[in-house]
């Protein structure tokens, strides 16, 4: 017959995890993203504007930059909002799971 767990024990890999408030590099990455957003933004409108009177690589050149602007904002936000869980072990944590041998 095969053993089976009971089903109010957790399997090891199930353990609780914490995830702690955002770290200062979140908080500076989100900042950055909008930043990169209100960019993009003014990028847009400087185009929409100007965007008659000016040749064609520096109509291309704006709309590249507001691509990138936007592209990076996308990058940071998801970085800054990422929910990073504190993965270290605890003496507590760990005299539970390891086996010691005397």
């Amino acid at each position: 017959m095969s053993e089976t767990t009971p089903t109010h024990q957790r399997p090891a890999h199930h353990l609780p995890v914490k995830h702690p408030g955002k770290r200062l590099w979140q908080k500076v990455m989100t900042f950055s993203a909008n930043f990169s957003f209100v960019m993009a933004a003014v990028g847009v409108v400087v185009t929409l504007i100007y965007g008659d009177e000016v040749s064609a690589p520096l109509k291309a050149a704006l709309g590249a930059t507001t691509f990138i602007f936007f592209a990076i904002g996308i990058v940071l936000k998801t970085m800054g909002s990422t929910s990073i869980p504190d993965l270290t072990i605890t003496n507590e944590k760990a005299d539970k799971h390891n086996v010691h041998e005397d």
